[in-house]
């Protein structure tokens, strides 16, 4: 999630996948999202890159992590903000509330898709808010419960 949907943004939980990558790339040095960050992960790293030291590692799972992430972001919103493999636990768990897309024109030849491993229940989606862009597609969907 890009730039409105940051703007309400208490707390945000990722995978340690995307916690690697951003640390391979010194992604964290210049963080932009000063909100606490928690992690998850089975292992917590033995060094904490840049930027990352205030970041709290989860290794009792994504309700846990959710639980703290709301705790630190008072009446703000939380945002599963990296990693498919994370955002596909909390929406097979039910814990997803609004889906922020932001398409790129751009292909990837691998990777994990998002939206795959979801099981056999449908999510059904409604759309609140469309934002066309040069530069990417912006999608806003309310999660039907």
């Amino acid at each position: 999630m890009i730039g409105e949907g940051f703007k309400t943004t208490g707390a945000i939980v990722m995978g340690r996948r995307a916690y690697d990558v951003g640390a391979q790339q010194d992604g964290f040095a210049d963080n932009p999202y000063q909100v606490p960050t928690f992690v998850l992960t089975t292992e917590v790293p033995k060094q904490v890159t840049k930027g990352a030291e205030a970041f709290v590692f989860v290794t009792d799972g994504i309700e846990s992590a959710l639980k703290q992430a709301k705790a630190a972001a008072g009446d703000r919103e939380v945002v599963i903000g990296g990693g498919a493999n994370t955002a596909q636990q909390f929406l097979k768990a039910g814990l997803v509330d609004e889906i922020y897309i932001h398409l790129v024109p751009v292909l990837f030849g691998a990777g994990l898709r998002l939206f795959e491993h979801l099981g056999p229940d449908k999510v059904e989606l409604e759309s609140t808010r469309v934002i066309a862009a040069i530069d990417a597609n912006h999608l806003r969907f309310r999660v039907v419960k």
